[in-house]
């Protein structure tokens, strides 16, 4: 592997990705592609941060766990085993930074058996969030747009409302929801 230069990891808004893609561009990112490096690190930086934020619940440590999990994933992503599971190995990862992080700090007070179960139901929810987030990604856009606008939007209740936002008939609202959501199922099944 190439060593990247004047590669600077930025926290954006990651965008739902696409498993399926994972396997290619770790392999363009092995041969030293600059621009693989720079979309693999987007592709995962919110879901890093978001669980490394979760478990440590300081914004300044959990930006640290994206850089120390962003190097470790450069250094041995040629060990990678199962490419097409790429999103939990880096999970993992980030997982055990933050869980040194908070062995190596010495607490104020003891940490109770309520709060680590606490954590780690957060992070399976943010987990499940990824995942229901790539799988919305595969969505066409409309149908996307009536799932967002059905389930994930505030102030939008009512089919009529949905269906004047979207340009369709009310009476589609209802069949082409069920369509999708079996679609949802089944990538998330």
């Amino acid at each position: 592997m190439k060593v990247l230069k004047n590669t600077v990891i930025k926290l954006e808004p990651g965008k739902a990705s696409n498993h399926a893609l994972d396997p290619d561009l770790v392999k363009r990112c092995i041969s030293g592609d600059e621009q693989a490096w720079e979309q693999l690190v987007y592709r995962y930086n919110r879901l890093i941060y978001s669980i490394a934020l979760s478990l440590c619940r300081e914004p300044e440590i959990a930006a640290d766990i994206l850089q120390q999990v962003c190097l470790e994933l450069y250094r041995r992503l040629d060990e990678v085993r199962k490419l097409e599971s790429l999103a939990s190995w880096v999970a993992t990862v980030t997982r055990r930074k933050a869980y040194t992080y908070l062995r190596s700090k010495k607490p104020t007070e003891p940490l109770f058996d309520a709060e680590m179960v606490a954590s780690r139901d957060v992070l399976s929810n943010i987990e499940r969030q990824h995942m229901l987030q790539r799988a919305l990604a595969t969505l066409p856009p409309r149908s996307r747009r009536l799932m967002e606008l059905l389930y994930l939007t505030e102030g939008v209740g009512t089919y009529e409302q949905v269906a004047a936002e979207l340009g369709m008939p009310v009476a589609s609202i209802g069949p082409t929801r069920i369509r999708c959501l079996k679609k949802l199922k089944k990538l998330l099944g």
